[in-house]
């Protein structure tokens, strides 16, 4: 699930290289798009994003009913496995779709 939410988090990145690869858009249309969802609507993925993981506890925790202070420290290892995966996921594409950008741009 935190892989789930650090792509939901990028998506304003990733979605226009998936249409450059797929062929409908150029590499400068994907740079433009990219740049205008990433600046403007950037938070919103982002909150989006962290819904996604908060979610994902949420469900997680109360499948063990666990949904509590005492049972996320039970489960802490778990929730920061998460929290890292999503980091890096966001992190590792952020950097992949910046250095397309400055390679095609």
């Amino acid at each position: 699930m935190g892989v789930a939410s650090g792509l939901v988090a990028i998506t304003c990145c990733v979605s226009p290289v998936v249409l450059v690869l797929l062929g409908i858009a150029t590499a400068a249309e994907a740079v433009t798009l990219g740049d205008t969802l990433y600046y403007e609507y950037g938070w919103y993925f982002r909150a989006a994003g962290l819904g996604v993981a908060t979610l994902a506890v949420v469900l997680f925790l109360r499948g063990r009913g666990a949904c509590n202070v005492r049972g996320a420290y039970r489960y802490r290892r778990m929730l920061i496995v998460l929290a890292g995966s999503a980091v890096a996921t966001y992190a590792g594409l952020f950097w992949f779709t910046k250095y397309l950008g400055i390679w095609f741009g």
